[in-house]
C-alpha cells in the first residue's frame, strides 16, 4: 500500500477553495455553458470535468486540485446549492436578498418548508454570493428544461417572476 492510499479516507483528502479559485471555477462553468460543444439541454457533456481542469490551468497554472474529488465535490456542492434555492425561491413567501445574497423569508415559513425539503436544512441565514453567477450555468427549469427567468432581482424591486 503506497502512502496516497493510507491518506485517503473520508475527511483526510480536504482541500480548502479560495474565493480566487471558487471565482475561476464559475467563470469556466459560465464560458462551457455558453459553449454548444460543452453544453446541451440535459447538462454538460461527459468528460467535461477534464475539460474545466484544463481551461482553470490556462487561467491559473499554480492550481494544484484534481477532477477527482475535488473538482467534482465543489461543482456537486455549487449545483445542490443553487438548485436549494432555486427551488425555495420558487415558493411564495421566500425572496432573495441581493444585498445579504442569501434567501429573505419567516423562520416559521423556513421551518415548515425543511419539514418537506430536507435538502434545505443549514439554509436558514446562509449566503451564497454565486447565485446570480450560477443562473447561466445550471438556470433552466429541470421540470420543464425551459430556460428560468430570472427568479430574484435588485433589492429595490422585490418582484418574483417566472416564465412558464
Amino acid at each position: 500500500m503506497d502512502q496516497d492510499d493510507s491518506c485517503r479516507g473520508r475527511g483526510r483528502n480536504k482541500y480548502f477553495w479560495t474565493e480566487d479559485e471558487v471565482q475561476i471555477l464559475i467563470q469556466v462553468l459560465q464560458s462551457m455553458a455558453c459553449d454548444p460543444s460543452w453544453k446541451t439541454d440535459s447538462g454538460f457533456k461527459s468528460n467535461y470535468m477534464s475539460e474545466v481542469l484544463k481551461r482553470i490551468l490556462d487561467i491559473m497554472p499554480n492550481f494544484t486540485k484534481k477532477v477527482t474529488p475535488h473538482l467534482e465535490s465543489k461543482i456537486k456542492w455549487l449545483k445542490s446549492k443553487f438548485h436549494c434555492i432555486i427551488d425555495m425561491l420558487r415558493e411564495s413567501g421566500c425572496q432573495w436578498n441581493d444585498v445579504e445574497q442569501k434567501i429573505a423569508c419567516e423562520k416559521q415559513w423556513f421551518d415548515s418548508y425543511c419539514q418537506t425539503h430536507k435538502e434545505a436544512n443549514g439554509m436558514w441565514d446562509f449566503k451564497f454570493p454565486y447565485l446570480n453567477q450560477l443562473e447561466l450555468v445550471y438556470g433552466r427549469d429541470r421540470a420543464t428544461g425551459t430556460e428560468l427567468t430570472l427568479l430574484f432581482s435588485s433589492s429595490a424591486e422585490k418582484s418574483v417572476s417566472q416564465e412558464f
